[in-house]
């Protein structure tokens, strides 16, 4: 009977192990799926899991130029998310700890901290550190490379409609496969060993006769650099740098000037020892096709009108640049050169909006303070007349035939 006992013991004890094998298995799959349901600071930040801290830097740049709350009131949350995850990813501790647990992991990392607030920065203040502005003071960290400058032309329909139109150019980026350092791997840099890793070499020359002085010179031997590399990177061939096609997304609103500069941080060249520049970009309206001219806020057009227009009234259909049909109706005698003025049918204002319209300001459907029109009517005279309008006319202005009609008389 007691090895009976003994086999019922031990079968519990593997039924036991099992069940916590399982429960292990169950918490683990719970814990990953938790994990996954987790926001993805990758997928905010738009990168893969492989990215570089140059390449989160970089993504986090341009997608909080995009929206900004100061632009976008509405993205303001996801401006906090988007901090978030750059906070996290740019930190190598961090990153680690989030790739291993999650959000969880790395709150609960930071409440072990002596300072638990510690990385709970101001968003905003993350922002000012990459495009400038806001208190903060000091100079150090690292300069910013020169601006990239291009001039783009569009039509003036393009400022009436806002529009938004990618650029692409030629930049230089630092060598991903390097890193910048212009070395084939880590262990192709050596220290210089003609000046020590310093940089600089003191050597002792001569002035006049009979007077030594020693002087410091730029090592050369590594150029200055302290360092001299065995084999040069196999793709920038020790330059640190490549050239590629970089493209930016150029964002002109409604109503922007004539000539405006749109400025994308930090999509120019870039260098190991610089942060990347800016692209500066100027758009300017090319010569009009159309018959709209602009002048700031206002639009201005000249249109012909015949001689019963003019004496008669008319009303005509202009087609706007949005699209829409604009009646201008009119009874009176108009005279050449007259000036009809439209509220509302000018260019937008930019930075406007209809909350900004006095009380009495009714636009269905509109989103922005509007200029006025000014349409400006050429009379335009047929190049023969008809007998029996001439009959008629003539009747009218109380004038008889002339013997001599269709001559001219004139006297010096």
């Amino acid at each position: 009977m007691k090895p009976l006992i003994s086999n019922r013991k031990r079968h519990q004890g593997h039924l036991g192990m099992s069940w916590l094998l399982l429960l292990s298995i169950v918490a683990s799959l719970w814990f990953a799926a938790l994990v996954a349901a987790a926001k993805d600071y990758y997928k905010v930040l738009g990168v893969d899991k492989t990215a570089s801290e140059r390449d989160i830097k970089r993504a986090y740049r341009k997608r909080a130029q995009k929206i900004h709350p100061d632009k976008h009131p509405d993205k303001h949350a996801e401006f906090l998310e988007l901090s978030d995850a750059y906070q996290t990813l740019s930190d190598a501790e961090t990153r680690k700890i989030y790739d291993r647990y999650g959000v969880d992991g790395v709150k609960k990392h930071q409440a072990r901290k002596d300072n638990p607030h510690q990385h709970a920065q101001d968003p905003f203040d993350i922002f000012s550190r990459f495009f400038g502005g806001g208190g903060g003071g000091g100079g150090g960290g690292v300069r910013k490379g020169p601006s990239k400058a291009f001039n783009v032309d569009v039509d003036i329909e393009d400022f009436y409609k806002g529009k938004t139109f990618t650029l692409e150019y030629e930049r230089n980026v630092v060598c991903s496969h390097c890193d910048g350092s212009g070395a084939e791997s880590p262990g192709d840099i050596h220290t210089c060993d003609a000046c020590d890793g310093r940089g600089v070499r003191i050597v002792r020359q001569q002035i006049m006769p009979g007077f030594i002085t020693n002087a410091q010179m730029t090592c050369d031997r590594c150029g200055g650099a302290g360092s001299v590399i065995k084999h040069r990177c196999s793709k920038c061939h020790g330059q640190k740098i490549v050239q590629e096609v970089g493209s930016v997304e150029v964002d002109l609103e409604r109503g922007a000037a004539d000539g405006v500069e749109i400025v994308i941080e930090g999509e120019a060249d870039e260098a190991p020892d610089y942060e990347a520049g800016d692209v500066i970009v100027k758009v300017s309206a090319r010569r009009s096709k159309g018959q709209f001219r602009r002048g700031g806020t206002s639009l201005y057009a000249t249109l012909p009108i015949s001689l019963s227009e003019a004496l008669l009234g008319f009303e005509r259909n202009i087609t706007h640049m949005d699209g829409r049909t604009v009646t201008i109706k009119r009874d009176a005698v108009t005279q050449p050169g007259f000036v009809s003025v439209i509220d509302d049918e000018g260019m937008p204002v930019h930075g406007t909006m209809v909350s900004d319209a006095p009380e009495h300001d009714t636009r269905a459907g509109r989103d922005m303070l509007f200029g006025k029109l000014y349409l400006e009517w050429q009379l335009v005279l047929p190049e023969t007349v008809d007998p029996a309008l001439r009959k008629v006319l003539e009747k009218v202005s109380g004038r008889s035939p002339s013997a001599q009609a269709g001559s001219e008389h004139v006297e010096l």
